[in-house]
């Protein structure tokens, strides 16, 4: 981890982890394969669900708690911080590839996306050959799997946010963001002559 980064304010009060890691709003408690079930709810059907937040383990950085990442997603609010997003400034996405453009991940502040892809082993590791995806809204589906035909990996479809056929298509576990017409620049550029200032 780089100790050389400030960290803005809306992640300085974040928990860490033993090694300091600021802890995303997203992250479980745990190892999820053990702790998120299914389970027939009033609103979306069948619906994977994690009680992770209930247990006293520590927290399992890169992994995403099904429930907390549909809520972040659904309030828009900061996958990292947990703030609510603002448009005006804009929510940023960030990806490895140009055929991305169905995002798992919530989008982030400005602040905090620069904050992350100096610091998160995982997007440092991509950062030089990365882009950075800069979006005034976003259209949010769900994600619902199918079936396990080889009885590890789901087959998944995507269906529109709330519609009332999906409940009865498979199990909800993920909402997915499209940014709508999104800036879009190499994120070594964007670091350096767009990105807001830590601090």
């Amino acid at each position: 981890m780089r100790f050389d980064v400030p960290k803005p304010r809306s992640i300085q009060r974040l928990p860490t982890t033993r090694s300091g890691y600021p802890v995303p709003v997203i992250t479980p408690r745990g190892d999820m394969s053990e702790t998120f079930t299914l389970a027939e709810l009033p609103d979306t059907g069948l619906t994977v669900v994690c009680p992770c937040q209930d247990t006293g383990r520590p927290h399992k950085l890169g992994a995403m708690c099904h429930d907390l990442q549909r809520r972040t997603m659904r309030q828009h609010r900061c996958g990292v911080c947990g703030k609510h997003l603002d448009p005006r400034t804009g929510l940023v996405f960030i990806r490895s590839t140009p055929q991305t453009w169905d995002f798992i991940e919530p989008p982030l502040h400005p602040r905090c996306m620069a904050y992350s892809v100096q610091v998160c082993p995982m997007l440092a590791r991509h950062a030089e050959q990365a882009e950075v995806l800069i979006a005034r809204s976003m259209q949010l589906r769900e994600r619902r799997v199918m079936a396990f035909p080889d009885g590890t990996r789901g087959v998944s479809q995507y269906f529109p946010l709330d519609a009332p056929q999906a409940r009865y298509a498979g199990a909800l576990d993920y909402l997915v963001a499209t940014p709508v017409k999104p800036d879009i620049y190499p994120c070594p550029a964007w670091l350096e002559h767009h990105a807001p200032p830590l601090t």
